[in-house]
């Protein structure tokens, strides 16, 4: 019978409560070690508490942020269409080592503008008005593309539009 703590009360964990908490986390999704770290902090581990809780999750395969790093650039691109500008962000705020973030843009390959094509298409709904324009300029740049591409998609989209 597992026994709950009490939100409010701040108590420290003990290495076994630690490694428990870990494991009920990662059951749910992956982690990177970052996250993990604050979740078991903000929990009441200790700090050599976390660092063993960690090494026990590596050495296992539970948390790995090479893997964590590809498979949440390639979810966030697919899913959610964001772009690279917007991947990076959101994995350095996962904790993810550049050199991980790199390989995972460098693995999404440079079809952006491909992707990008058809979205700013869907969004401008042939509207070419200044208004509607800027909205997509600012919707696609919060999502992660290169002004200069969304510029671009605009302008060859405007192109086939004045053809037909």
């Amino acid at each position: 019978m597992r026994k709950y703590r009490n939100m409010t009360e701040q108590s420290e964990l003990t290495f076994e409560e630690a490694k428990d908490k870990a494991l009920r986390l990662l059951e749910f999704r992956s982690h990177s070690e970052k996250e993990l770290s604050d979740k078991l902090k903000r929990a009441g581990a200790k700090e050599f508490d976390i660092e063993e809780v960690l090494e026990f999750c590596r050495n296992y395969g539970f948390v790995n942020d090479r893997q964590y790093a590809l498979s949440k650039a390639r979810d966030l691109k697919n899913l959610k269409k964001y772009g690279n500008q917007r991947i990076k962000a959101e994995l350095y705020s996962k904790g993810i080592q550049s050199e991980y973030v790199e390989e995972a843009i460098d693995e999404l390959g440079d079809d952006e503008d491909n992707m990008l094509m058809p979205l700013v298409e869907k969004k401008l709904r042939g509207d070419f008005a200044k208004k509607n324009i800027d909205k997509c300029i600012r919707y696609f740049l919060y999502r992660g593309y290169n002004f200069s591409d969304i510029k671009n998609c605009i302008e060859k989209i405007r192109e086939e539009y004045c053809e037909e």
